[in-house]
């Protein structure tokens, strides 16, 4: 009986002994991936004691602060790297964290001041230890990152003060390029209806005693005075465009493109037209800028489908989310894709004066009339094919 007494506490002994060896492999696998895991964190960390003093410091806070590891734990005290305004905000919280963990926030951005005096914007994060008074302290350095934002905010303020002052001087040019065309195409209306009169009269009284080149002369002056009055009074009205009151009030559109097409078919007696009107949505802007454009899109579809038996021309439009877009459309000769873009500059061509009168002016007109409006104009066209102009007005 006393041997196998004496056995099994032998064997008790063995069992114990071998539970703690387990015990202790377990404790230094944990602890070596403990500091594996301090030590490579990506970012300065420190474990500080409740008296707020350093008791352990990864290499990464070593180059941080300047201190080798042996002068910061046990001795420094991490209150001594932060900026005295900064540090009585977060003292504050970090007491009363551990009063209400979740009361206070843990991330906090400072100004950290390391042993040569360098001042380092840092990003801290705070996590008390469960059960202990220890606290776990990160400092990611985000001076580079301030520094970057600090020179992308200098130069956006530098670049908006330029815009504003670019902006300035072109609106100032604008003003003066609008009150030159202005006075010009005002100043010349004078002389040019002296200028029509007199050959007028010249051709009214004196037409028998001149020749048949004479009479060609005195007619291609009055056309050519007609076509420079035709290009004054464009002028005006394209200046007039940003002076004119501008009235919003409710449009019935279908109606007024009939009306501005029936007021065109009256003087323009000798053509054929079919004119299909779809339904268009009413919208709200000004009458009279409105008339001007469906008068000026009009005239551009009867102008260039003169060499139809019977002109085309439809007029639509439908309602989108935002905006509504409409559209005249026409049989005419149409247009190159690759001029869309120029279709609505002013002076700008594409047939000579004696195919196709106009001064260039026309669509340039109803492009800046739409856009006061705060929509879009645009074109569709293929040569000999017709051609669709397209404008949009908000909802």
């Amino acid at each position: 009986m006393e041997e196998e007494k004496i056995k099994s506490e032998l064997n008790s002994t063995c069992d114990v002994s071998v539970v703690c060896a387990l015990v202790e492999d377990a404790l230094k696998s944990s602890e070596t991936l403990y500091q594996t895991i301090f030590e490579n964190t990506g970012t300065a960390t420190i474990i500080g004691e409740d008296d707020t003093t350093i008791s352990l410091a990864n290499t990464t806070f070593e180059r941080l602060s300047g201190y080798s590891k042996q002068e910061l734990e046990g001795k420094k005290s991490w209150t001594e790297f932060i900026e005295k305004h900064d540090l009585e905000k977060m003292l504050n919280y970090h007491h009363l964290r551990r009063i209400k963990p979740d009361a206070v926030p843990k991330n906090y951005e400072l100004k950290f001041i390391n042993r040569r005096g360098e001042i380092h914007d840092i990003y801290i994060t705070v996590d008390i230890i469960p059960g202990t008074y220890k606290s776990v302290l990160s400092f990611m350095d985000i001076t580079d990152l301030k520094n970057a934002g600090r020179e992308v905010r200098k130069l956006n303020e530098g670049l908006e003060k330029r815009v504003l002052e670019r902006t300035a001087q072109l609106e100032a040019a604008n003003r003066e390029l609008e009150a030159f065309s202005y006075s010009v195409s005002h100043d010349l209306r004078t002389p040019l209806i002296t200028i029509e009169g007199f050959i007028r009269l010249l051709l009214k009284r004196y037409s028998p005693q001149l020749d048949e080149k004479g009479q060609q002369f005195l007619n291609a002056i009055q056309k050519s005075t007609k076509q420079m009055g035709q290009l004054i009074n464009d002028l005006l009205a394209l200046s007039r465009l940003k002076r004119q009151e501008y009235n919003v009030a409710p449009i019935d559109m279908g109606e007024l493109s009939k009306t501005v097409f029936s007021e065109l078919k009256m003087i323009n007696p000798g053509r054929k037209f079919k004119f299909i009107a779809e339904e268009l949505p009413r919208t709200h802007g000004d009458a009279s800028l409105m008339h001007q454009v469906f008068m000026n899109l009009f005239s551009n579809a009867i102008k260039f489908s003169r060499k139809r038996d019977v002109a085309i021309i439809e007029t639509g439009g439908f309602e989108g989310k935002d905006e509504n877009t409409y559209y005249v459309k026409d049989n005419g000769v149409g247009f190159d894709m690759q001029d869309a873009d120029k279709l609505f500059g002013v002076f700008q061509r594409f047939h000579s004066a004696d195919e196709y009168e106009g001064t260039g002016i026309g669509l340039a007109i109803v492009q800046r009339i739409i856009t006061r409006h705060g929509g879009r104009v645009w074109a569709e066209g293929k040569v000999d094919e017709g051609a669709t102009f397209y404008f949009t007005l908000p909802r």
